[in-house]
C-alpha cells in the first residue's frame, strides 16, 4: 500500500488540517471542508488526484497544536471506521521523537 504523508508539525486549527490531506492527495480547490466531503472523497473516490489504496501517514503527531489536536483525532477516527468499513485506508501516526508518547 503506498503511504501519503501528511506534517502535523504546523497544525494549528481545522483549516491546517483539511489543508494538509488536501495537498496530499491533489484534492480539487472545491472540495468541501466538513466529514461527509471527506467520507465520499475518500470512501467514493473519483475526486482526489491519488485515490486509494494507501495509508495517510502523519507525521510528527506530538507537535499538533492544541487548537487542531481534535480535528486530527476526529480525522483519524474518520480514517479507521472508513477502513472497518471495507475502503482501502489506513492511517499511522508518527511522533517527532521515539519516546513521545503515541496516541491511543
Amino acid at each position: 500500500m503506498k503511504e501519503v504523508f501528511m506534517d502535523g508539525r504546523n497544525w494549528k486549527n481545522q483549516d491546517d488540517v483539511y489543508d494538509s490531506f488536501f495537498r496530499a492527495v491533489g484534492a480539487p480547490s472545491w472540495h468541501g471542508r466538513n466529514f461527509n466531503a471527506l467520507n465520499d472523497s475518500i470512501g467514493a473516490g473519483r475526486i482526489n488526484r491519488i485515490e486509494v489504496p494507501y495509508c495517510l501517514v502523519i507525521q510528527n503527531h506530538d507537535l499538533i497544536r492544541e487548537g487542531a489536536r481534535k480535528m486530527a483525532g476526529d480525522f483519524i477516527t474518520l480514517i479507521r471506521e472508513l477502513k472497518g468499513r471495507g475502503c482501502e485506508v489506513d492511517v499511522r501516526v508518527e511522533n517527532s521523537t521515539p519516546e513521545a508518547e503515541s496516541p491511543a
